[in-house]
């Protein structure tokens, strides 16, 4: 019998390579971690709190970069590891009652 713990898959699977982030500049972090972020878990974003001295357009190149490295493959794979997960079949096991 196969024993998971998922509280170590789920550590596993942050701890891969391919999930970590490169390094960013001040800027394109406030954009990953206060827009891109938010707006991606389905939050509301008014454009009022927007800190628009917080960035330059170079950031802004820069998480389009990073997106289109990074992010969407780790997307795309995540997608994919959640769905094995969802779908795995369950397992039937016997309890012993003390």
């Amino acid at each position: 019998m196969i024993t998971v713990s998922i509280k170590q898959l789920v550590s596993a699977i942050e701890d891969a390579d391919v999930f970590n982030l490169p390094d960013m500049s001040a800027g394109t972090d406030y954009i990953y971690n206060n827009l891109y972020k938010r707006l991606t878990h389905g939050e509301d974003l008014r454009l009022s709190q927007v800190d628009w001295e917080g960035f330059e357009l170079d950031d802004v190149d820069s998480m389009r970069d990073l997106y289109s490295d990074v992010l969407e493959a780790n997307e795309s794979r995540a997608e994919r590891i959640s769905g094995i997960l969802r779908n795995a079949p369950p397992v039937t096991t016997a309890a012993a009652f003390v």
